[in-house]
Parts: C-alpha cells; structure tokens; sequence
C-alpha cells in the first residue's frame, strides 16, 4: 500500500464594500498568524487562493505580508491557486468578463509570484458544465468541488479520491473533489481525529489521494476559532501530527501530483455547488419541506445509499428568491453590455470602466446563505457605487451631448421594458409594468442609490425563531457554523414581518381613513382597496425629460367597485425629479378614502442622529433613520447624509400627514440571527374626496443637494 497523498488548500476572501475594520480583524486574527504557523512546518504544503478584494486590501495595507508568502512560494511550499479576480459566481458572467477577471488574476499572480497558476477556485464551489471550454482557454488544468458533485454524477464514496477528468466540446478540465469529512472535521475535531480520518481513507478505501479545500476564515474568523486555532495550538498541532506521520503520509499540492499521477477516472457533473448552498437556494417552505425529508432519511438505515438522490436548487435561483440581486444582475450586465459596445465601436479598451465593473461583481452581495449576503445593504451599496462610476466613465465615451435621455430598455429581462430616465447628476429606473414604481434612483455624482432597500420576506431558518430553538449563548468549544443556531438579541420573533410587494418607490395604496395606523402599516396586514400597486400601468409618454404613464384601475369601497384613472409622471430636474399625479374618479360614486405613497429611501446607516429631518408646519423635529414616525401636519421632509454630503428633500403639498418606520430583516449571520436595516419606509397620505367625473392633482417635488 502506497504513501496517501494529502492536498490542503485555504481560500480566503472578503467582499468589495466590507468594511475597512472586517479586513483588519480578519488579516489580524485569521490570515497573519495561518501563513506564521504553517511557515514554521515547511514540510506542509498546500494551496492557497486569495481574492482580488484581499490583495487590494493587503497590497495598501499590509505590502510585508505579501513578502512573507513569496518567500513561502520560493521555496515550494505553497502553491497560488487562481481564480475571478473580484470573486464573481463566473457562469452567470458574460463570456468576456468571465475570462477578463480570470486573466486579471493570473497577471497578478504571475507578476506578484512568478508562478504560473494551473489551478483556479470556483467560487462558492458553484460548478457549470460550461467552464471547461472557458478556463482550459486560460491555461487553467483543474479546479476543486465538493464531494457532493460527484454523488450528484452517480459516484459512491468509494470512487471519490484522486482528480477526475471532464471535458466540454473537445476542452478537457481535471477536478478534484473535497472530502466533506475533512470539511466538518478541519479545525473542529482534535487533530489525531483528523488523522484518523486519513487513515480511514488509506486503509478502509484504499485511496491514494484525498482533498482538503475550504475557507480560510474557519481559522480564526469563525465564531470561537481563534483561540481554539491559535491560542490552544490547534494548528500548530494539527500540522505537527502531519509531519509525524510522513511513513504513510504525504503533503502534496494538486498541481505536483497532476504532473505524477493519472486521473482516477472520467466524470460528467451537472451545475451544481455545495450541499447546503444548494438548500439556501430553494424557496423557503420547498426548503423546509427538504429539512424535514432530510430528517426523516437521517433515521433510516438506508440514509448513506439514498442520500445521494436527494439535493436543492443551484445557485442561479437565488436571482429568482431575491428579485433585487436580480436587478443588481441584470444592472451589472447591461453596463458591461455597454462598455462591450463601447470597445468594439471604437476600438478604446476601457480598462478603467471594466475594473470597475469586475468590483460589482464580487458575489456575496448578490445572494444569501448562512452569512447576510445580500441582506447588507453596505455590500448591495458597493454594487452600485462600482457601476455607476463604471458608468461616470463611459459617459465620457459617448458622442453628443450629456443632458437628459430618456430610454426604453428591459434591464431584468422579464420580457417588459423599463424607462431609464437619467442627466449627469441622477438617473430614474421605472417599471411601468410594476405599479409604474422606480425601481431605483441614483444620485449619480455621488455614486449612490437612495433607493437600495431590501423586502422583508420568509426565510426558511426563522421557523427556528418562532419555535424558540435558538441559544443565546456561544457554544463552549467551536463548532462549525452550519450547526450554529444561535440569536444575537432577543425579542427578534416580534420582528419577523413579511411584505407583499417590493420596496420600490412611488408605490400607491388605497385604505380607509380609520385604518391610518403606525402599527398596521408597519405590519402590512391591511387589504388595499385598489389595484395600482403592482399592476401593470400604460406608457403614455417619455421622451424629453418626462414619463408618463396612466392605468384605468378600480378601488373597493363596501361590496362596490369604484372606477378610477390614475395618470401620473416623473420629471427629470436638473438635481431632482417632481412626481405628479392626476387621479380622476370614472365611476358614478363618491371616492371617500385615503391614498398612500410609499416611498422607501437609504442612507445606510441608523448610527447618528444626523440622517432625517421632518419639516412640519409647527416647525422642526429631528429624527434618526430607524425612528418610528406619526406626523400629522406635514409640509415635507428631508434627509441628510453628513458622511457623503448629501440632502434629499421631499415636499408633500397637500399631504395630510407622514408615517415612516425602519424596514428591517432578520437574516442569519456567521455568529447568528440579527436585525439588520435595511432603509426607512415613508408613506405620504392624502385624503382623498372626489366626486364622480372629477379629479385630484397631486405633485411631489424632490430636491437632491449638497451639504
């Protein structure tokens, strides 16, 4: 029996938009004292893949550690490992940018390293059946999934060892698979378990090599992995019992044993990622439904022949559960839709434009799993800060004048064209097909959309919120964060609210006037009376600086069913838009009720007491983001936003009064589930009082302004 050869690969990643504090305590408390410890044990080596965003990070900050991993690469310990620069999911890419973050990459690591990188991380382990064609292009010879691919492709765990070889079109690709025992066990069992598990696969299986591949951040980031990793020696022990068992035992990296070892077989895998991203994925009562089966065969003493059969979504269905990482998807495509014209119009490379576009494209913002994702507004908030200023620079590449354009273009794909309304200074994202709602609204010289504000929706985890089976409390020893349930505050169950729409701008509601609560608004369980919210209204004009749009909808007053023609425009302003409305009542009848235009606005944060202003008649009250707010005399209001110098004010003539309150979620994060805000609710009401045949204008002003 032959030596097992042992491939141990780190991959370490941040996202473009964390903050400048979560790098430092990262570099700090996870990847300084890895590369210290494992450059103690030179006998160990392994892989290690690090992100664009990292090595931006490092080379500003840090330039010495760079040094302290070259001196690892002279002398053949580490093997870099390449990868989409600014970590994208790269099969929902364009086919050039796919290969220019890729390229990217390689540059650097060939300059910074002097090597050539054979192999590449995918990103969030997500496999396309596609990517042989475009990485062996690159020069790239394998990448590494999880085990689970291959039980999806019809393996036992019997096969799963070695690297396999697959091809696409002629394009061939070899792929190591990731022992999800090593995965669960590595750092949270002893060490002399660790190697019993290695022993396991030599002598029970008869392996002659095993993979080891996973985040680096699970040493020293990951909830109560500090101390137990460094503090308590874990890693110095860990690779101390590697080096004694060298008898039987071998350190290797991927690329050395490609060059010396023949591929255990051939392999065909459909898309697919790892197990519990593939869960995430799936909405959440399908996901739930997936729990309980999975629990159910956890009992039986068929689990280990069954499992296989049995998986999730994959991870394009994330732009289906959350339709704003949708439209941040589809925003980012057609940017780079636009800067691909550019290019090949004119024959200018712009590599400015396309960096910027490689940093919106960093992953984590567009989706979510067991970390907030796309529930952290300050990485949704660095998507579309990159592609506007991708956009500030292609402005510059277009011929004719800059002043108002009005477009028609279908941004998301869903068969219905927006109206892209936009000067230098702001741009308007309308859908008529939604409730002729903006769907986003940028102040573009400050690379900022005001508009960024997630739904509140069901998650499958909170069912464990609402039964109460969560801790308070760490756990003693660290535990892998797949198994941690924990809350970090109390009193989250009273926030599980979901919504019934998306929290779009210049969205109508009908409501009596005796149902004009704080409470019942907060909590959605009203039923509105009309049909404009989310239904489709007509395009009637936009061209110029002005949409306009009309619906002929009904509103339900007692058992009858009002007519009504909704008529209403947005106009472009140098530094602001005015929203109008004429509301004409077709039917025989009275229309007695209140209508409601909800307006949901960020300025990111809830930390100061310097974001909100409302201007009343009776004079002036501040309040902050996450306030909750019953104003009766209403004359506008406004916010303002020190930390980007930027104001925003709304008049309201005619309104009757102002309710406003935080939209939060309850997401899961890497040490728990937390409320995380999201953006400020505002509904302008205005009581309505229209005789049959006549008609109420309304007109809201909004002034953009530097502070």
């Amino acid at each position: 029996m032959g030596k097992l050869n042992f491939h141990f690969a780190i991959h370490c990643h941040q996202p473009v938009g964390n903050f400048e504090g979560v790098f430092r305590q990262a570099y700090e408390r996870s990847y300084k004292p890895f590369i210290q410890t494992i450059a103690r044990h030179p006998a160990v080596k392994f892989g290690l893949h690090m992100s664009g965003p990292l090595w931006d990070w490092i080379g500003a900050h840090e330039p010495a550690f760079v040094s302290d991993i070259e001196r690892l690469v002279e002398r053949g310990q580490v093997e870099m490992v390449s990868g989409g620069f600014y970590e994208p999911i790269l099969e929902v890419l364009t086919e050039r940018d796919a290969t220019g973050q890729v390229e990217m990459m390689n540059r650097f690591l060939r300059t910074r390293f002097r090597q050539d990188p054979k192999g590449v991380w995918l990103t969030e382990r997500v496999w396309d059946p596609s990517l042989p064609v475009l990485l062996s292009g690159l020069g790239i010879r394998y990448t590494t999934v999880d085990d689970t691919h291959f039980y999806y492709a019809g393996l036992e765990e019997k096969d799963i060892h070695g690297y396999y070889v697959t091809e696409r079109a002629g394009h061939a690709l070899d792929i190591f698979p990731i022992q999800k025992k090593l995965r669960y066990a590595i750092p949270f069992k002893e060490p002399a378990q660790v190697i019993d598990i290695l022993k396991y696969y030599r002598e029970t299986l008869n392996f002659g090599s095993v993979t080891y591949a996973d985040d680096g951040e699970k040493f020293g980031v990951w909830p109560g992995t500090y101390d137990w990793v460094f503090r308590d020696g874990w890693l110095e022990r860990f690779f101390t019992e590697l080096e004694k068992h060298t008898d039987w035992l071998s350190v290797t990296t991927q690329g050395e044993y490609l060059s010396s070892s023949l591929p255990t077989g051939r392999v065909y895998i459909p898309s697919a990622s790892y197990e519990e991203l593939l869960e995430w994925a799936l909405p959440p009562n399908i996901a739930e439904r997936l729990k309980s089966f999975e629990a159910f065969l956890d009992t039986s003493v068929f689990k280990e022949h069954y499992r296989p059969f049995v998986r999730g979504g994959f991870w394009d269905n994330f732009l289906v559960k959350y339709p704003e990482g949708n439209w941040m998807h589809k925003r980012m495509l057609y940017v780079s839709a636009m800067i691909s014209d550019i290019e090949d119009r004119t024959g200018v490379r712009l590599e400015d434009a396309r960096i910027e576009l490689f940093k919106s494209q960093s992953n984590c913002a567009y989706w979510h799993g067991l970390f907030g994702g796309i529930y952290l507004n300050y990485l949704r908030h660095a998507v579309y800060e990159h592609l506007l200023r991708a956009e500030e620079i292609l402005d510059t590449h277009m011929p004719g004048p800059h002043g108002t354009s009005c477009v028609l273009h279908d941004i998301d794909l869903d068969g219905m064209q927006e109206v892209v309304l936009k000067n230098r200074h702001l741009s308007l994202y309308i859908a008529p097909s939604h409730g002729g709602a903006v769907v986003e609204m940028d102040v573009r010289d400050r690379h900022f959309n005001v508009t960024n504000v997630m739904t509140r929706r069901k998650e499958a985890y909170h069912r464990l919120i609402k039964e109460n089976r969560v801790q308070t409390q760490a756990a003693d020893t660290p535990v892998t964060i797949h198994s941690l349930v924990q809350v970090k505050e109390s009193g989250l169950d009273q926030k599980l609210v979901y919504d019934w729409h998306p929290r779009y701008n210049f969205v109508e509601h009908f409501l009596p006037l005796d149902m004009l609560e704080l409470e019942r608004l907060y909590r959605t369980p009203y039923i509105d009376l009309g049909d404009f919210t989310i239904e489709q209204h007509g395009l009637i004009e936009h061209k110029g600086d002005t949409v306009s749009l009309m619906r002929d909808g009904h509103l339900m007053s007692g058992e009858d069913r009002l007519s009504l023609r909704m008529e209403k425009s947005y106009r472009l302003l140098e530094k602001g838009i005015e929203a109008g409305y004429r509301l004409t009542n077709t039917s025989g009848r009275q229309i007695d009720m209140a209508m409601l235009v909800e307006m949901n606005l960020s300025l990111l944060g809830t930390d100061d007491r310097r974001r909100i202003a409302i201007i009343g008649a009776a004079g002036r009250e501040v309040k902050g983001m996450a306030d909750y707010i019953t104003r009766r005399d209403i004359a506008g209001f406004e916010l303002t936003d020190e930390w980007q110098r930027l104001g925003i004010r709304i008049t309201t003539p005619g309104a009757s009064s102002l309710f406003a309150y935080p939209v939060e979620t309850i997401s899961s994060s890497e040490s728990g589930f937390e409320k995380t805000y999201q953006g400020t609710c505002f509904m302008l009401v205005y009581e309505l009082g229209i005789a049959p045949g006549a008609n109420r204008v309304i007109t809201i002003p909004v002034d953009v302004y530097d502070i």
